[in-house]
């Protein structure tokens, strides 16, 4: 199998990776509502076809549940979110959601994640010894302690930019400011996978993967050619940067003020002012 083979396959994996087929052959009774169906979900109350008595598989899939190993699963997702990014955003935002882990909470689980790896991976004596100075000691050392809120808070700066420039693609013409809210919760999932990788590896270039998963995932969302997708994303780069650098001067004028001295004024005991002439 030559290399284009491959790739065709790919891009077809790409395009559609959900393959959904009617697995039960027979009427069955919902053991929940007592429906009758021939389905892999009851269609009153939702439930899965061919439950059964608890058994061990039971024990298993109960605890996959809780580290979103379930029916949408998060490693899937995750891995969706890496070789697809533009797709699986545009599937979500279609309507397409049963088959994506919730993306909120995803971003939350890549987060502590990244927090952990930080924690464990990080030199524990070069972060006892910084020192805060200016707000960007401030902002580093808040994005390290909170990765997912910070996450939350850069790709949200992305969020007016890309609905103004993005807002007449061929493809989601006019989405809305909601949608573009998950679109920067994937892409903040993408960029915490991303930090997450930096840490573990100790390897600041891969943080080069960040603009250019953006120019992926933008290509692949909103369908305009590749020259299109750059410039626009370069003017959204431009504004995000501009308004981080005004928030750090914000930031680094309050940290100045908070540092100027306050001067005392004493207060003339018997006329009870300051500067003021006592009264003959």
């Amino acid at each position: 199998m030559n290399i284009k083979t491959l790739y065709r396959r790919f891009r077809a994996w790409q395009l559609n990776p959900f393959s959904y087929q009617n697995h039960s052959q027979h009427v069955e009774r919902c053991a929940n509502c007592g429906t009758e169906f021939q389905s892999n979900y009851c269609p009153v109350c939702g439930q899965k076809s061919g439950v059964g008595p608890i058994c061990w598989k039971t024990v298993r899939q109960g605890l996959m549940v809780i580290w979103g190993m379930d029916s949408r699963s998060l490693l899937f997702t995750l891995v969706q979110l890496l070789l697809r990014p533009g797709y699986l955003i545009s599937d979500y935002i279609s309507g397409k959601r049963q088959a994506s882990f919730p993306p909120v909470k995803m971003l939350l689980i890549v987060a502590i994640a990244q927090l952990l790896a930080y924690t464990f991976v990080a030199d524990p004596e070069a972060a006892a010894e910084e020192t805060i100075k200016t707000s960007n000691d401030v902002f580093a050392r808040w994005t390290r302690s909170n990765p997912g809120w910070s996450m939350m808070a850069i790709s949200s700066i992305f969020l007016l930019p890309t609905w103004l420039l993005y807002r007449f693609s061929p493809k989601h013409r006019k989405h809305t400011l909601p949608e573009g809210f998950f679109i920067q919760v994937f892409m903040g999932t993408l960029i915490s996978i991303i930090g997450t990788f930096s840490v573990l590896t100790d390897n600041l270039y891969i943080l080069w993967l960040w603009p250019f998963y953006y120019l992926v995932a933008y290509r692949q969302l909103f369908c305009y050619g590749w020259w299109g997708t750059f410039w626009r994303l370069c003017i959204c780069f431009v504004v995000a940067s501009g308004t981080i650098l005004n928030l750090q001067q914000l930031g680094n004028h309050l940290l100045n003020l908070e540092t100027i001295p306050i001067k005392t004024i004493s207060l003339d005991r018997k006329s009870g002012s300051a500067g003021m002439p006592r009264p003959i």
